[in-house]
């Protein structure tokens, strides 16, 4: 996991992240090792991409890039060294073919809602508030799903779906935490390395 600045959208994603790879690692048997570092901007540069061809060198398979910019010195190092990358708040398997999905905000969708509801005189719900929009109250996170941007080839589309269903009603539940100094709590199968 490589990210910009301990924000808490972006702790969040990180959060999630070490949440969802520790869960697929306890369900499959294998142990997995995750690096989880903060590049300090939201811009990638030759510093940050050096770090990333360090990891994809010495075994990172996937590299989640969370923090705008910063996806490029992921990518930079993933063309060479075959590895992958996941984008951010959009879907980004334009940018390169070593980009397997993208963590989405639906941010159109947000807007939607929130712009209907003050439409409608719904000023209580929204007005003066922070709120949160996950997959509880509607379409508002997700990953690409159109035959052109999906490249996972060992989930599907449907798999997919039906973990997001399962999310969605709450029967899996991510810890929505965005305090930087409290980590995951994973199982045995997982190590975090959280790299300064």
């Amino acid at each position: 996991f490589l990210c910009g600045m301990a924000v808490p959208a972006v702790i969040r994603y990180g959060f999630g992240f070490v949440q969802g790879a520790d869960a697929a690692a306890a369900e499959l048997g294998t142990p997995i090792e995750i690096n989880y570092t903060y590049g300090g901007q939201f811009s990638g540069d030759p510093n940050i991409t050096a770090k990333m061809e360090g990891w994809y060198a010495a075994g990172t398979e996937v590299v989640f890039a969370c923090g705008g910019g910063i996806y490029t010195s992921a990518v930079e190092a993933a063309t060479l060294h075959n590895g992958k990358v996941i984008g951010v708040d959009v879907d980004q398997s334009y940018i390169d073919e070593c980009i397997v999905t993208s963590a989405m905000k639906q941010l159109q969708n947000v807007t939607e809602t929130v712009l209907d509801a003050l439409n409608n005189g719904d000023w209580a719900t929204y007005g003066g508030k922070v709120s949160n929009f996950s997959l509880a109250e509607g379409e508002y996170v997700g990953l690409p799903t159109d035959a052109d941007s999906w490249r996972l080839s060992t989930f599907t589309v449907d798999e997919y779906e039906a973990l997001k269903a399962k999310l969605a009603d709450g029967s899996v539940v991510v810890d929505n935490n965005s305090d930087d100094n409290v980590k995951p709590t994973v199982s045995d199968k997982t190590t975090v390395n959280y790299i300064g």
